[in-house]
């Protein structure tokens, strides 16, 4: 009974742990500036215990920040060691290698102490718009054109705050204000963090963390073993062609399934590129793990033992493990294809369970001006998930990074844009027994008659939409024009002139299963709700009359 009730006791501090995390994330988007952090989640938050090792992690965030900052704190602990850390301290990095994988994303790591001793961290990461060079785009051919790069450094001394190092911050980015307050925005959700850590100890009375990690990594590393042993022993390989920018870029991973753990190299991917999509491979790691954990381990928290089962490597050199002072600025592009890459393989050894391809990288929407006002807006237009075995895919869904979008009516008052039409995208889900995921129709247009810039940095699946699954078909492909007839297609810097207007459709999943096979009633709700047009209920499913099938 006594065994009983410990275990009991420690899944509810397990848990309580997480509520801290996600109080953390609360904290963060009440507090940032920028829209991105505050209405659409691109952030991360997790408590850590006193060796640097993630307890927990906060619901809301993206896998590229969380994974990616589970080993951060360790390798901003090996530059700035713990035992010269004092109370109110706080040690911040924007490095790509350290980090998340582009300057734009800083990472803030608070010590939490009780009576002098650290007893754990709370970390978290979000993106700051604007951190100088030459701002969102591709075009840098190097990092050191990508903005300003700060190695791990204190962004606070006790209650003295490093306003030299903000002050760097302010006189490169074009939104000042915006920038220093969304790094000092996660300065504040650690200090949330911190004391809601120290409550709950309290509560507890806990003198350390070390027994409660015991728990968490051993009940985790046993759940991770189990699940892991649902998918067969082997090797499997899998490779995917990406729009790239001047040319396309092949991903490639051979996946080894072993004893409990998973092993991921991805040699033979394309060496890097003279363009800001290359990805470091921290940040290709985080997301080629998620894509194996969102199949067969969705029901384990993420921790440092779930992560620690599955490897990720890959040579030097590569769009996926790209070195110092490669540009790396939209490094998502290559990132989040990497978990459609690593269900390719598992669906080898999972036939039939594994959902179709999805829309992939997230559209980041990067719009300035370019005439007498000067402003800078960041949005994200979001494509089709794939079918899943099963079910639908979800419509206008960001996987893998998980983030929502910025409402329309905050897009609108941050910046002079107006947003003339956001719809689901008809027929862009791939047809199948299950239908692919819809991308979205957006048209957006100066509100002040002027000329905006945009980066298409980030707009991939433009030559080839994603691929179906057991037979259904593949979603549609993304689709970006400008009024006056221009079609963006490749990752470049383009004009809007003013009067004239940008139309995006984004990317839709892949089908599952045989289209014939779809139930007459779901085709014809489809039909009934503008998201399957009669045209493509005739001729690619089966032909219906007023939501039945023909005789």
């Amino acid at each position: 009974m006594s065994d009983a009730f410990d275990i009991v006791a420690q899944n509810v501090l397990w848990n309580r742990l997480i509520s801290v995390c996600e109080e953390q994330a609360n904290a963060l988007m009440r507090a940032a500036f920028g829209a991105i952090v505050r209405e659409a989640g691109d952030l991360s938050a997790g408590v850590f215990n006193a060796d640097g090792l993630m307890l927990a992690q906060a619901v809301t965030g993206t896998p590229g920040h969380v994974n990616t900052m589970a080993a951060s704190v360790r390798a901003m602990l090996d530059r700035v060691p713990a035992e010269t850390l004092q109370p109110g301290d706080a040690l911040v990095t924007n490095d790509p290698w350290l980090g998340a994988g582009h300057i734009f994303d800083f990472v803030v790591v608070t010590p939490a102490f009780i009576d002098g001793r650290i007893v754990g961290y709370l970390a978290s990461t979000s993106h700051i718009v604007d951190i100088g060079g030459r701002g969102w785009s591709a075009e840098a051919a190097s990092v050191f054109e990508e903005g300003v790069t700060f190695p791990v450094m204190h962004l606070r001394r006790g209650q003295r705050l490093n306003e030299d190092m903000l002050a760097i911050v302010a006189a490169n980015s074009r939104v000042p204000e915006e920038a220093r307050g969304d790094i000092l925005s996660l300065l504040t959700c650690n200090d949330t963090g911190v004391t809601r850590l120290r409550d709950l100890m309290g509560e507890y009375a806990l003198e350390d963390l070390s027994g409660i990690s015991r728990f968490i990594f051993e009940r985790s590393a046993e759940g991770t073993r189990r699940a892991l042993e649902r998918a067969p022993k082997g090797t499997f390989r899998n490779r995917m062609t990406l729009d790239g920018y001047d040319a396309p870029i092949e991903l490639c991973a051979q996946m080894v399934i072993g004893d409990g753990r998973i092993d991921v190299d991805l040699a033979g991917s394309s060496p890097v590129v003279a363009r800001g999509i290359n990805c470091p491979l921290n940040y290709a790691a985080a997301y080629a793990a998620f894509g194996i954990r969102a199949l067969l381990t969705p029901e384990v928290p993420n921790n440092q033992a779930s992560l620690d089962a599955i490897s990720v490597t890959a040579p030097p050199g590569l769009v996926v493990s790209a070195e110092r002072p490669s540009p790396v600025t939209a490094r998502h592009v290559i990132g989040q294809a990497l978990p459609d890459l690593m269900l390719g393989c598992l669906e080898q050894a999972l036939p039939g369970e594994v959902l179709a391809e999805s829309s992939g990288a997230l559209w980041t929407l990067s719009l300035s001006g370019a005439g007498p006002t000067e402003f800078a807006s960041l949005n994200v237009a979001l494509g089709g998930m794939g079918a899943r075995p099963g079910a639908d895919g979800l419509s206008t869904t960001a996987f893998p990074s998980g983030v929502g979008a910025v409402p329309v009516e905050a897009a609108e008052v941050a910046a002079p844009l107006i947003y003339h039409s956001k719809e689901f995208a008809a027929d862009t889900g791939g047809a199948g027994q299950y239908r692919g995921g819809l991308g979205q129709r957006i048209e957006i247009g100066s509100r002040i008659g002027e000329d905006l810039s945009l980066s298409a940095a980030a707009f991939e699946r433009l030559s080839t939409g994603p691929a179906g699954r057991d037979g259904g078909q593949d979603g549609a492909r993304g689709e970006v024009t400008i009024t006056d007839g221009t079609r963006i297609a490749d990752k470049g810097l383009y004009r809007i002139p003013a009067g004239e207007r940008l139309i995006l459709q984004t990317p839709g999943g892949g089908g599952f299963g045989d289209p014939a096979r779809r139930d007459p009633k779901a085709l014809a709700r489809d039909v009934e709700h503008g998201m399957v047009s009669n045209e493509a209920a005739e001729t690619i499913y089966q032909p219906i009359t007023h939501g039945r099938k023909t005789s």
